[in-house]
């Protein structure tokens, strides 16, 4: 399995949606972008859902911090995900198995003869 695909796929992209949300409301703060704009306040609403955990965590933490704290926070619970799943699939491959969970020696002339119906006495059709 290419690494782009399965899990590892949904985790980036899950990871580019976040970060991109709580980059632009840092650039937005940055720049003092007025949150009564439609952009700016759907920006800052969504990226307020992932800064939350991380905001008030210091005393007197600007929304900066917060921001940039949050960032790397979730590029770190990621990285560790994407560990996971990568040694999880590791594994997979060193014991002979692929994504289904099937052996690779199973070959479809042999699941074939499986399924075929069998008459009562044992012996195949």
């Amino acid at each position: 399995m290419d690494y782009w695909q399965g899990p590892s796929r949904w985790i980036n992209a899950a990871l580019l949606f976040i970060v991109g949300f709580v980059a632009f409301d840092a650039v937005f703060t940055l720049l003092g972008a007025q949150e009564s704009n439609a952009i700016v306040g759907l920006v800052a609403a969504v990226a307020g859902v992932f800064e939350a955990p991380f905001a008030g965590m210091f005393r007197n933490q600007p929304d900066l911090a917060t921001q940039a704290l949050a960032i790397v926070s979730w590029i770190l619970i990621a990285t560790v995900l994407l560990a996971v799943v990568r040694t999880i699939e590791a594994s997979r491959r060193e014991h002979g198995r692929d994504r289904a969970g099937l052996d690779p020696a199973d070959d479809a002339e042999a699941r074939a003869a499986r399924s075929r119906p069998q008459d009562p006495r044992g012996a195949q059709r």
